[in-house]
């Protein structure tokens, strides 16, 4: 006698190995930062991420098709997932995005955008720094550090757009403007300030804002 399976039944099996599944990810990618922010990517096998994330090395290999995997995943989760709220209106975090379009002066939108960008560069600077090391041993860590450089770029640069065209320091463009920013608000600047000389994330926070409102915009 055949046996029918009720559809929702086939259903729900399928939604519950399709969390499981991403659970497993989600596992691994943790542990992958983890070990990756702790001992580097040369520092960091397959077979120790999957320890520490308590899966077999054949997971991975399957699920993200090894260590380069392992590294993409993880800038998928830190630096994509955090830097789309400064853009993505669909990914507005806390509120903060309205509150600075909200903002009346050039002034105040810049320095409370800069503020925002520096606890998304707080978040994303080991990473930043993880992708360095790997470019020292792997040409497609190169390729994907570059990617990225001009992925912020882009990003600083339409910021700089939304929140000070016609307002800059004379002379200076949109683009210029995108360059000078994305400088100073590099991952480098950031790790040479917090972690070479020690600053505090509010000491970085405040000279940066200051120096960025006055290089762009000019007096008040």
């Amino acid at each position: 006698m055949v046996r029918v399976v009720n559809p929702s039944t086939r259903r729900y099996r399928s939604q519950v190995r399709a969390e499981q599944a991403q659970d497993t990810r989600r596992r691994i990618l943790e542990a992958a930062t983890r070990l990756f922010v702790a001992n580097g990517y040369a520092g960091t096998t397959v077979s120790a991420v999957a320890a520490e994330a308590g899966v077999v090395p054949e997971t991975i290999y399957g699920t993200l098709g090894g260590k380069r995997g392992l590294l993409e995943g993880v800038i998928d989760t830190t630096i994509v997932a955090y830097r789309g709220p400064l853009l993505d209106a669909e990914h507005e975090l806390s509120g903060r995005r309205a509150e600075i379009d909200g903002l009346a002066t050039a002034q105040e939108r810049l320095h409370a955008w800069c503020g925002f960008a520096c606890d998304v560069l707080a978040h994303t600077s080991p990473i930043h720094a993880l992708i360095r090391g790997a470019a020292d041993s792997e040409p497609f860590a190169v390729e994907l550090r570059e990617r990225l450089l001009q992925e912020r770029l882009a990003d600083i640069t339409e910021s700089m757009r939304r929140h000070a065209a016609g307002y800059l320091r004379k002379g200076l463009t949109i683009e210029q403007a995108g360059e000078r920013a994305c400088a100073l608000m590099s991952p480098e600047m950031h790790h040479l300030l917090t972690v070479g000389f020690g600053w505090t994330p509010d000491q970085h926070r405040q000279w940066l804002c200051q120096l960025l409102v006055g290089e762009l915009l000019g007096p008040a």
